[in-house]
Formats: C-alpha cells, sequence, structure tokens
C-alpha cells in the first residue's frame, strides 16, 4: 500500500470531523494500486470508527477485505480532493454488508482549483459501473480539464450520474501511458464533434491514482503548452 499524496502543498486537516460529510457521500477505496472501488459512507462515530457499505461486485457478491487491513479512502467534498489510510476493524454481514474502519489520525487535502479546458483527440474505451446493462463503448475525449472532461461515444454509455471507468492511452511528450479515470456524467449534450458519436457527454472526474493524476496533469499542461487552451 502505498503512501498517500496529492501535491506538494497538501495540508492535513486535523480531523475528518471538520469536512463536515455527511452519510450517503460517495467515497472510493483502493485495496492496492489496481483494487479501487465505489462505495458509500454510512457514518461517523468521531475519533472512534467510520463506517462505509461494502462494495458489491458482480451476482450480489460483496468485496472481500480482512480485519486489520489497510486501505486508502478518497471522496471529494466542497472543492476539496481528500484522503486518508485506514485499517478495517469489524466487518459485518447482517442486516447488510458494511466495514467498521479505523478513525484516521489526520485527512490529506487539497483544493480542486478552477482548471483550463484544453482541446483533446484522446480516444476511449468506456465502461458503465452504475449500470453495468450497457454495453461497452468506443469513445473520444474531444476536450478535457484536470476537473472533468467532454465525452462523446459511437453508443449511448448512460445517463446523468452514471459513474463511468474510462481507458485510454495519452501520450505526455515522448512518454504514453495506459490511465484508468472514474468520472460520473455531468449533464449530455446534442451537439456532436466527432463524425460518428451519437452520444456526448460532460463529465467529472471522481477518481484518479496518484499516477493517473499526475498523468492527467501533464497531458494538460502539455496541451496548454501547445497553445490549444479553449
Amino acid at each position: 500500500m502505498k503512501s498517500l499524496n496529492f501535491m506538494s502543498d497538501q495540508e492535513p486537516a486535523s480531523d475528518l470531523s471538520t469536512l463536515s460529510i455527511l452519510p450517503g457521500q460517495s467515497v472510493n477505496i483502493e485495496l492496492d494500486e489496481d483494487q479501487r472501488y465505489q462505495t458509500q459512507l454510512l457514518g461517523i462515530n468521531p475519533h472512534h470508527t467510520i463506517l462505509i457499505a461494502t462494495p458489491i461486485l458482480g451476482k450480489d457478491r460483496p468485496l472481500l477485505v480482512r480485519k486489520g487491513q489497510l486501505i486508502n479512502v478518497r471522496f471529494f467534498t466542497k472543492k476539496v480532493a481528500c484522503a486518508f489510510q485506514a485499517k478495517v476493524r469489524h466487518i459485518c454481514t447482517t442486516p447488510y454488508h458494511y466495514i467498521h474502519l479505523t478513525y484516521p489520525n489526520k485527512v490529506i487535502i487539497d483544493e480542486i482549483r478552477q482548471a483550463a479546458r484544453v482541446m483533446a483527440n484522446v480516444a476511449v474505451s468506456v465502461l458503465n459501473k452504475t449500470q453495468p446493462h450497457y454495453d461497452k463503448s468506443a469513445g473520444g475525449i474531444v476536450d478535457i480539464s484536470t476537473a472533468g472532461a467532454k465525452l462523446e461515444t459511437i453508443d449511448p454509455i448512460g445517463e446523468k450520474g452514471d459513474v463511468l471507468l474510462l481507458t485510454a492511452m495519452i501520450h505526455i511528450g515522448r512518454i504514453k501511458r495506459l490511465v484508468t479515470w472514474d468520472a460520473h456524467i455531468k449533464t449530455t449534450f446534442d451537439r456532436y464533434d466527432l463524425a460518428n458519436s451519437t452520444a456526448a457527454y460532460g463529465i467529472e472526474f471522481d477518481y484518479l491514482s496518484d499516477l493517473d493524476y499526475l498523468a492527467l496533469h501533464g497531458y494538460v499542461n502539455g496541451q496548454i503548452a501547445k497553445g490549444v487552451e479553449i
């Protein structure tokens, strides 16, 4: 499990309770770099425990975690990206699946700055995590910022509020990196920029691993340097 970090000017919050997050808050948990899941906060007992819903995988199968396992928890609130590490204290299966986590000593926070949008031409593969009955679709990102993007797809891929998983190969100078980004649909558009598009969406990024976060910033800054800022 890697240590958490966002940017060099990160500041620790003194207490999770100062962030005023409420039950139902969407959070992402990371077991390792390749295991990331979205779930919901159920409640907080300050300085004692945090309750989160156990992510449910295919065929109503709860995610397997073990007592004492260290996980990263990330979420957004009030234009602030937040993260903390906690251990699994207790695993409950009745009356529904949920997990008790240890209360974190600190929360790492990073203000989400107003992001510049740049033109882009990035081919993506898109999967709807909220409504899996949608078929996986190919598409393209036509403009992007460090906060979100305009996504167009060959086939309709979801509805407002749905969480999408985007996979793309991006080029940053001489470097190529395969990235995976979680994002949710903020709005839909009737105007298309790509010839074979049948759907267009405004999306907002929900979760990026540290490396994918840096790759996104590198790509956007590279496009700004080319003079393609919108």
